[in-house]
């Protein structure tokens, strides 16, 4: 008789941001399918598309309970508002895992750098790095130990793009410092901080940015070793991984998720 395999995520409370569709939606089902049994989503326009990561998420286990939140991710009260409201609609008293995925890369109505205005580069700021930042340390508050909060960055904070890229370039760069720091800071309650450094990963958000950016999609293709980009759940299954009680020594890094593109690029 094969032995059961429990599932490493077993009881486990979770909030993922921006998960009504793409990578963020990919994450909430790995979540379930290891077994979390308490899961928070939020989004920021489309409810339709959240509630369908919804349905998701119980076509996998209908007993795992669900709380779906509005929110925009430029809102300095966002990180607050999510947590309060995650711990009330799952009706729980603590967080074990939170995912900090939602982001705006809409790089198609940036200018040149030469051309941006502030707004547009505190915006992003405001989005990458002090959202992720807020979420982290409200979640800390309600954190048990071998917690994990995870924020989910991205190679353009290591592999220069130049033009329109460099305002969430620089935001991911601030991201993942804000992730090595906390380290230091929540190691002492056993609570790991990592972000996952993504490559390019098929979604509609890098799709759009493919229109405005013409060969980047053949470069960015060729810069793996597998000669492809990135699928949701390929990224999804690393942050199912860092989740996990066996990621417990893994804190204040940036974990690739990019097919070995940024290895081979700074090779």
């Amino acid at each position: 008789m094969a032995d059961t395999i429990p599932a490493p995520l077993k009881g486990k409370i979770a909030i993922v941001t921006g998960a009504s569709r793409g990578i963020g939606a990919g994450i909430a089902l790995v979540l379930a399918r290891g077994g979390c049994t308490h899961i928070s989503i939020t989004y920021a326009a489309n409810k339709t598309a959240a509630e369908k990561t919804v349905r998701a998420i119980h076509d996998i286990n209908n007993t795992i309970k669900t709380c779906i939140i509005q929110g925009d991710v430029r809102d300095l009260s966002f990180g607050k508002m999510v947590v309060e409201e995650s711990l009330k609609g799952l009706g729980v008293d603590h967080i074990d895992i939170m995912v900090s995925n939602a982001a705006l890369l809409d790089v198609e109505n940036y200018p040149p750098i030469s051309d941006l205005p502030f707004e547009q580069w505190s915006g992003m700021i405001t989005s990458e790095a002090w959202a992720p930042l807020e979420l982290a340390r409200n979640a800390f508050k309600v954190m048990s130990s071998g917690g994990r909060i995870i924020m989910i960055s991205s190679g353009a904070s290591k592999l220069p793009q130049g033009d329109p890229i460099i305002p969430y370039a620089a935001a991911k760069a601030a991201l993942d410092a804000v992730a090595r720091n906390l380290a230091v800071m929540y190691a002492p309650k056993n609570i790991t901080v990592n972000s996952i450094s993504v490559g390019a990963t098929r979604t509609d958000t890098l799709e759009n940015a493919f229109k405005v950016m013409p060969g980047f999609e053949q470069k960015i293709e060729a810069l793996s070793p597998l000669n492809r980009i990135g699928t949701v759940n390929d990224v999804a299954e690393i942050v199912g991984f860092v989740a996990s009680p066996q990621a417990g020594w893994m804190t204040g890094n940036s974990v690739p998720a990019n097919g070995g593109a940024l290895s081979m690029a700074q090779s």
